[in-house]
């Protein structure tokens, strides 16, 4: 009897394990501000399910309280046995939703290495890639994502974009290739300038250097002519006529 017993109640824990909440009966019936007080609480009390995150990261994402969505997807991230795949794919499109798309391209990142071939979020994290403008990236996701998913119903739509990028990132490619031939020559011209005004800067040194030369070859030979001219005055005062030499025309007589 006493078996019996522990068996009954075993079956019941079970079924309570796999029964629905409150809170979450009260999402699944379309009352999103109802179901997210019931959760709320029943997550304080300890009666929610490892699924009361996300359905209360949901019911906030369905009143656009994507914030709270953001908070209650981390909150069941950090609790054991919940589902991380999951958790971390609603919580990127909450993040999207808020125009926050590198954070949202990390939440696919956190789906997709739970499960390689999660293509939702390998579709979504592109898409979240091409609001951010990281086109590289955007190419790879869409191309694992055709391969993936070759018969995808929005494959046409992905091609036509994949097209759009690729040109893209020929004209980039081609921009670039345009700005560095520029600025390459820009330099070149420079450097001859520079060539040219240091040319010429050696041949105005050389040619003041020669009017300086010049300039004391004209002032030395003008001294000097000047010497020579004092020169030339001094001896004309200088005699050797006769004229000048006494003579005595009578002995000089003796006391």
């Amino acid at each position: 009897m006493k078996k019996i017993i522990i068996f009954l109640l075993l079956i019941s824990s079970c079924l309570l394990c796999f029964a629905e909440t409150e809170g979450e009966k009260l999402f699944r019936t379309n009352k999103p501000q109802e179901a997210a007080l019931k959760l709320e609480k029943e997550i304080v009390n300890g009666e929610a399910s490892s699924e009361a995150y996300n359905y209360l990261g949901l019911a906030y994402f369905q009143m656009s309280e994507f914030d709270r969505a953001v908070s209650a997807f981390e909150r069941g991230l950090r609790v054991s046995g919940t589902d991380k795949k999951i958790l971390s794919f609603n919580e990127g499109n909450a993040c999207y939703s808020m125009g926050d798309y590198q954070k949202a391209a990390k939440c696919y990142s956190l789906a997709l290495s739970v499960d390689s071939s999660f293509t939702k979020a390998l579709l979504n994290r592109g898409n979240a890639y091409l609001m951010a403008k990281d086109y590289d990236k955007v190419i790879e996701d869409y191309e694992l994502f055709l391969e993936l998913e070759p018969e995808d119903i929005q494959r046409p739509q992905i091609e036509e974009i994949l097209a759009l990028l690729r040109r893209h990132k020929q004209e980039m490619a081609e921009a670039e290739q345009r700005a560095k031939e520029e600025a390459e020559r820009i330099a070149k011209e420079e450097e001859l300038m520079q060539q040219e005004l240091e040319r010429q800067r050696i041949e105005q040194e050389k040619f003041e250097q020669e009017i300086r030369l010049a300039e004391e070859e004209r002032r030395r030979k003008l001294l000097e002519d000047v010497a020579n001219s004092l020169q030339q005055t001094e001896s004309s005062s200088m005699s050797s006529g006769a004229e000048d030499i006494i003579t005595y025309e009578a002995e000089p007589e003796l006391d």
